[in-house]
């Protein structure tokens, strides 16, 4: 880091953080937590899975292979620092075991997330829970996930994660695409008087993201049809789709959609400009800059002020990219809509991307005072907006 960068990187370590976008598990799910489980629900887990820590051998190519991934980088960074011991061939079965003694607490997990990140508050989204605070409402403001209204053209299909559409609804005696509808809009109301403060769409795992404005009658096609074409079934999730950008404007719920990485057919952020035209009520908060098409959420930035960027998972997926991407992001845009969620399962895993986005906003912030484009004061105001007082703002938090 440069002069410039670690004054800023001293400065922001002490601020408070609204993580905007979450995946924290319930309580339970953490009991009995060891290294293993760790490595395992963790983005590492994604790369690989853990070695065996009684084989040297296999601890030593685990290290070699993988140390050079933004994720292995900054999620033994997080280890050493909140159990003081480093991931080494020689000291594995150590922090082994004092990660074990650790999760002896019930609470550990949230003690990480309240005092080694510093969160105020985590916009957490839980499949197949949506609209669960995980019995914390003082720490998590759910964000409510509507991927299971595209698998709602038949009655019995679940989204991916097991939730069914219908069992969401007041009323799920319909049959009509109208009362359907109606049905999804009065749930999305609920959640928001649950206290749900977002909705979220992650469909891009599915299908493209090029939604069009398709008509109610060639979306009922698909509807109670179990022999629907492709087709069909894709101009039904256009109409779901929009509808679901109409209702969140109507609650007045950001929208947070998953961009970029995850069928890569066509999940690049500009697939949605016909949506977001068509909706200029509806705030859309797109995740993780659309890596690696971030220039397509530039774009979508500089011409259309209902559009914030979520750098959450970006620092994480590369650090060098990330670091880019908010300068530029910040070019084209303004102090307001940028934010920043640690996108994250485990807490160890949250720590890892919270001090990868604050080197990454350290150094970029420095990059940018060295260049002249203002000064140190305006970048740590900066700073304390995309960590805190945007999601703030956003979320009505």
């Amino acid at each position: 880091m440069t002069t410039t960068a670690m004054k800023i990187f001293g400065e922001i370590r002490n601020y408070p953080v609204i993580s905007t976008h979450c995946h924290h598990l319930p309580d339970e799910e953490y009991t009995g937590a060891d290294l293993r489980f760790v490595l395992k629900n963790s983005y590492a887990g994604w790369v690989a899975p853990p070695p065996d820590f009684k084989d040297m051998n296999a601890v030593a190519e685990y290290i070699s292979r993988y140390r050079c991934n933004s994720y292995f980088r900054w999620l033994f960074a997080a280890l050493e620092e909140l159990y003081r011991i480093p991931f080494r061939i020689d000291t594995v079965e150590a922090l082994d075991d004092a990660v074990k003694r650790a999760y002896v607490n019930q609470n550990h997990h949230l003690n990480v997330l309240n005092k080694d990140c510093r969160y105020v508050r985590v916009v957490n989204e839980r499949q197949p829970s949506p609209g669960s605070n995980l019995n914390h409402p003082e720490l998590f403001s759910p964000s409510a996930r509507c991927d299971c209204y595209f698998s709602g053209y038949v009655r019995d299909k679940a989204e991916p994660n097991g939730f069914y559409p219908y069992s969401s609804f007041e009323n799920p005696d319909i049959s009509t695409l109208a009362e359907y509808i109606g049905q999804m809009r009065l749930a999305i109301a609920n959640y928001k008087k649950n206290g749900s403060v977002a909705l979220k769409v992650a469909i891009a795992y599915e299908r493209p993201l090029r939604f069009e404005n398709t008509s109610a009658a060639a979306a009922a096609k698909a509807f109670n049809n179990p022999h629907a074409t492709p087709g069909e079934i894709s101009d039904f999730g256009d109409y779901v789709m929009f509808e679901i950008a109409a209702a969140a404007a109507e609650n007045d719920l950001p929208l947070q959609i998953h961009t970029g990485m995850g069928i890569l057919d066509a999940t690049n952020p500009m697939g949605l400009l016909k949506l977001i035209r068509s909706n200029p009520e509806t705030k859309f908060h797109l995740l993780h800059g659309g890596f690696p098409w971030t220039d397509d959420t530039y774009a979508l930035l500089s011409g259309f002020e209902n559009v914030w960027s979520d750098t959450c998972w970006l620092p994480y997926l590369s650090t060098r990219r990330a670091r880019e991407y908010l300068i530029t992001a910040l070019e084209v845009s303004d102090a307001y809509r940028l934010t920043w969620g640690c996108d994250a399962w485990m807490p160890e895993d949250s720590k890892g991307a919270l001090t990868a986005m604050e080197n990454v906003l350290s150094e970029a912030l420095a990059e940018m005072v060295d260049d002249g484009a203002f000064n140190m004061s305006y970048a740590l105001f900066l700073a304390n907006r995309i960590l805190y007082h945007n999601a703030r703002g956003l979320f009505n938090i």
